[in-house]
């Protein structure tokens, strides 16, 4: 397989429900990713936080390897000067390495993804997250390099405000006609509420964790949600 068709075909499998593993029980996480899978969870999303960027501290290369299996590794890195922490994550397993623009050196480190990937002769997707403040005209750099998955935020975890979800599902629709060949990726505030209004914007995935993984049957609320993306997929 050809590195285009490699890519093509993880774009392809990056569609879906990304399940949030750390809203599961944090001392179970490799017995938590088995029962996703049984589910039918394709994608397991890894919010890495450093204590620095944002307020909490969770995460690291080491655990994203524990947690191998047949899903997908879907790696949001909220963490300062995410380049240096690139390396490690490809050689962990990840296929998909976000890194955000408001951090320092955000356009060196969706270079370095590429960059490790080849090195380790793996296909992963270099992707960009955006918080809401943050505006599209200001990331024109990050926008020429074509990033191969944009993650739309509706909250900053930075400033405890309620997710928006209504501006986050606008900038998605802004973002896909900037780079129509990117994954476009939801994160924040997805509920049982909320899944209707988000999946409408037809994201090409969406993030969720505790919605899910603190349900009293995690393995029905994923179904609902899963169903509700899908059949807005569908339409037309």
């Amino acid at each position: 397989m050809t590195n285009d068709s490699a890519l093509a075909e993880l774009k392809r499998r990056a569609r879906g429900i990304s399940l949030g593993l750390y809203a599961a029980d944090l001392g179970n996480l490799r017995a938590a990713a088995s029962d996703t899978t049984e589910w039918g969870c394709d994608i397991l999303h890894f919010d890495e936080m450093d204590g620095v960027f944002v307020p909490a501290m969770i995460g690291g290369p080491g655990i994203v390897k524990a947690t191998s299996g047949t899903a997908l590794r879907d790696v949001h890195l909220m963490v300062d000067s995410p380049e240096k922490h690139v390396a490690s994550y490809v050689n962990s397993g990840a296929d998909m390495i976000t890194v955000h623009a408001e951090a320092s050196g955000s356009a060196s480190a969706l270079s370095r993804i590429r960059q490790e990937a080849s090195k380790s002769d793996r296909t992963v997707l270099a992707g960009i997250g955006l918080f809401p403040g943050t505006s599209l005209e200001s990331i024109d750099e990050l926008i020429a390099a074509k990033p191969d998955m944009v993650l739309i935020l509706s909250l900053d975890p930075r400033d405890g405000k309620a997710p928006d979800i209504t501006k986050a599902t606008r900038r998605l629709a802004e973002m896909r006609k900037r780079l129509p060949e990117a994954v476009l990726a939801f994160d924040g505030g997805v509920t049982p509420n909320t899944i209707e209004e988000i999946a409408a914007a037809r994201p090409d995935m969406i993030v969720s964790g505790s919605a899910v993984m603190k349900a009293d049957n995690p393995a029905q609320a994923f179904a609902s949600m899963r169903a509700i993306w899908q059949k807005h997929q569908e339409i037309q």
